[in-house]
């Protein structure tokens, strides 16, 4: 049996409008119970509740008969001003957790952007020293090459020199390919945290214009019913206006038919 009162807007806990159809109703549960599991937020105090919360929003909307009952219950239970206060309320809520789900990305993506500035110092480093490293060797080796031709005793230490060399070489630019691959890393995460963050922020701005939709429908709502009281007061005194008229005339015509009477007696 249908519960017969409800204490939450669950259109307001998934924010979405109370128009949003089954596929909106499941893509953004799907969303949501992602970024609100309990084991993502096992440092938040009501994060089981708050999920728990989301499945019954999303278990009372996305049924079409569960949902019929609840918009004909839920509006019937309460008055206007204190569905659009609940509403608010809960979108203002909703707005508060976004916010702490956003704080912890964007403190990570603070993080790695540090990370990629040192990583970027630190491979130039190791390219400028490289670059250096080869000209210098070059020369040397220009100069081996020339005393070795009348030195040939010189040719197993230019080996051995020639050798070393490349052993050098060789691990600058394995240090510098492992500065590469792990700035790659830090750009893909950068990537990924700047696509979750611009994610919660329009899930922010949605809210934010659904706040500003209820307020302005509330104000012409007051708006017209202002209007609508005018036009009551207004007919009011017209009716006691015309009442006061239509008794003025009656008593005046009493009076004249009276006297007429008195008339016909005097005569």
């Amino acid at each position: 049996m249908p519960p017969t009162n409800f204490r939450h807007d669950y259109y307001a806990i998934l924010g979405i409008p109370q128009s949003a159809d089954s596929a909106t109703i499941k893509s953004t549960y799907r969303r949501l119970a992602l970024a609100k599991h309990p084991d993502r937020r096992k440092n938040v105090p009501n994060a089981t509740a708050e999920f728990q919360l989301l499945n019954e929003a999303y278990e009372e909307l996305y049924d079409v008969d569960k949902r019929r009952e609840y918009d004909r219950i839920y509006r019937s239970t309460i008055g206007p001003r204190e569905i659009k206060n609940r509403k608010i309320a809960e979108l203002e809520n909703r707005l508060g957790q976004l916010k702490d789900e956003r704080k912890g990305p964007e403190n990570l993506l603070r993080n790695i952007t540090k990370d990629l500035v040192r990583l970027y110092a630190e491979r130039d480093s190791i390219k400028g020293e490289k670059e250096r490293f080869v000209r210098e060797r070059a020369t040397e080796e220009g100069w081996w090459l020339y005393i070795c031709s009348f030195m040939p005793g010189k040719a197993a230490e230019f080996t051995r020199q020639r050798l070393q060399r490349e052993r050098i070489m060789s691990e600058m630019i394995g240090k510098q390919r492992t500065k590469e691959l792990n700035i790659d890393r830090k750009l893909a995460e950068i990537k990924s945290f700047k696509e979750s963050i611009q994610s919660i922020h329009l899930a922010e701005s949605a809210i934010k214009a659904e706040i500003r939709k209820i307020e302005e429908h509330w104000r012409q709502m007051l708006s017209l019913q202002e209007m609508e009281r005018a036009l009551a007061d207004r007919r009011n005194q017209r009716e006691q206006a015309d009442w006061a008229r239509a008794a003025t005339q009656t008593h005046f015509t009493r009076k004249e038919s009276y006297g007429h009477q008195s008339n016909i007696w005097d005569f």
